[in-house]
């Protein structure tokens, strides 16, 4: 399962230094997503899963936020939208990308100014911020 992780760009260096994402709530293509949009494909529900997540790294605090996407095991839903259950540390090694917000926004905002990046790349977006 592709799991999206909230962040804040402040964060990113403890990530390059313990090897692993912090145990908070991750976010997916769940089935209490797909049936808010029956019609969606994966594609779609996973930007949605992703969007949930950029939405819940602002109650993280001030700062840039990041969306780690993740591949791991299937978690169990909560029953609403793209949330899942439990608050488990990801290892560095099982994530595939970084997506930061290009400039510092509200909930809702951002969608469309994420920036892609490589797991590679860590070290760089870390030095950055």
């Amino acid at each position: 399962m592709r799991l999206y992780v909230p962040l804040l760009v402040d964060e990113l260096t403890d990530v390059l230094a313990t090897g692993r994402l912090p145990g908070r709530s991750a976010f997916g293509a769940t089935q209490a997503l797909r049936s808010l949009d029956p019609g969606a494909d994966e594609e779609d529900l996973e930007f949605e899963a992703m969007c949930q997540a950029l939405d819940a790294a602002r109650d993280l605090g001030a700062g840039r936020r990041v969306v780690a996407a993740a591949d791991g095991p299937d978690r169990a839903e909560t029953g609403s939208a793209a949330r899942l259950v439990g608050e488990t540390p990801v290892p560095l090694a099982d994530v595939v990308s970084f997506h930061v917000e290009e400039h510092e926004g509200e909930v809702g905002d951002g969608y469309d100014d994420l920036l892609w990046y490589d797991v590679t790349e860590l070290g760089h977006l870390a030095a950055a911020r």
